[in-house]
């Protein structure tokens, strides 16, 4: 076996609690790379109300790397404000090209600036990063990517900086290319929150090696398990809260990325092809129709269970539904935390929640990727930021 088939050929494991296990975890081999794309002030944007923009961004990056990959798997995770992937060093060429259109579409299109990076994994182990993978499943359809290790960090950090990303920036292709965007979708209204609020929680445990750290995530998984429930009381997304949109605004986001550089026609000829499209899909899914192979009666519980609320990265992310009294609960246990140095987290809330999809077949295959409204995870980051720089102090 070719390490082009690494991560497909890991063990799936049963559940997200497995992940505070660090002996569940294999370490990449040398030949593959780290992608990593970050919009530039994204906190800027997100305070302009271009908050769906940040998200679908980071969504596009995923689609058209997935997609030239296509059909091997390749791990991935959406940050809210950018995405990291990991693929096989074949594929590095025609992933500089995508990266370097998508960015002249991000600049293009809304003007934000997208940092886009490759980083030979060898280069990383040089450098004395680890990065490990495992995948763990989320629900029938849905096999999710974590990773450990330092290397994402490292990785980000050289991405951000003038002097260290240099070389490793996608910043030229020498040949021009139209990313491969099908499956991006961002069709629903934002999902509001059942118990009144959504949280964008990160965390990051603080403590000398890897075993103490899962210690640490392991306790802190379980304290927000006691606090918030189990999946379906605090999942962000649920059946009665899904509405297809019709607003044409909203519509745009998707619209424009598909359409990208192909003409004023192309973009009202699918933006029409979308409303109608939605009209459609509502019908289908309200009265459980079943054309070819695609059951629609299933279609939205489906949806709610394979979508991306919890992960880990090396850090937990979560986004989760609760109330006030919850989060102040969760605040005060990770405070405490925080202060006898275990941990640096941050938290954001919001009334509801935004989904982006990455559809790979209508039946089961498509994965929907959830932020909180109004910044969310990039709201969150900052939070923690400032809590780690105190901590340094």
């Amino acid at each position: 076996m070719t390490s082009e088939y690494f991560y497909s050929s890991l063990p799936v494991l049963p559940d997200f609690s497995a992940v505070s296990d660090i002996s569940n975890f294999s370490e990449f081999p040398d030949d593959w790379c780290v992608i990593v794309a970050d919009i530039k002030n994204s906190t800027d944007a997100i305070n302009a109300g271009q908050y769906k923009v940040v998200n679908i961004l980071g969504v596009s990056v995923i689609s058209c790397i997935t997609n030239i990959a296509k059909p091997m798997e390749i791990p991935y995770l959406f940050g809210g404000d950018g995405a990291t992937l990991c693929v096989p060093g074949s594929l590095t060429n025609r992933a500089a090209q995508v990266l370097y259109a998508t960015r002249q579409m991000a600049e293009g299109m809304y003007r934000l600036h997208l940092r886009t990076g490759i980083f030979p994994m060898h280069e990383l182990h040089k450098a004395g990063h680890q990065l490990l993978v495992a995948r763990h499943r989320v629900s029938k359809h849905y096999i999710q990517a974590a990773f450990a290790g330092s290397g994402f960090e490292y990785a980000d950090r050289r991405l951000k900086s003038e002097e260290q990303g240099h070389g490793y920036h996608v910043d030229i292709s020498k040949e021009i290319i139209l990313p491969d965007y099908s499956g991006l979708e961002c069709r629903w209204d934002n999902v509001p929150s059942k118990h009144g609020e959504i949280i964008s929680l990160i965390i990051k445990a603080i403590a000398p090696g890897v075993k103490k750290e899962a210690e640490i995530y392991d306790q802190i998984i379980g304290k927000i398990r006691e606090i918030y429930g189990n999946d379906e009381e605090c999942r962000p997304v649920y059946d009665d809260g899904l509405r297809l949109t019709f607003d044409g605004g909203n519509l745009s986001y998707e619209t424009s990325i598909r359409t990208f550089a192909r003409g004023k026609l192309a973009y009202f000829l699918y933006w029409l092809h979308l409303r109608l499209q939605n009209v459609l899909g509502w019908f289908l899914m309200k009265f459980e129709i079943k054309t070819g192979e695609v059951y629609w009666g299933n279609y939205r519980r489906d949806l709610v269970t394979n979508t991306d609320f919890r992960k880990f990265d090396g850090m937990l992310r979560e986004i989760l539904s609760g109330t006030a009294a919850q989060r102040e609960e969760l605040t005060a246990y990770l405070e405490k935390r925080y202060k006898n140095r275990e941990c640096v987290y941050g938290i954001h809330h919001a009334e509801s929640a935004l989904i982006t999809c990455l559809i790979n077949k209508r039946e089961g295959g498509h994965y929907h990727f959830v932020d909180g409204a109004r910044g969310g995870y990039a709201i969150a980051a900052i939070d923690m930021k400032k809590r780690l720089k105190s901590l340094r102090q």
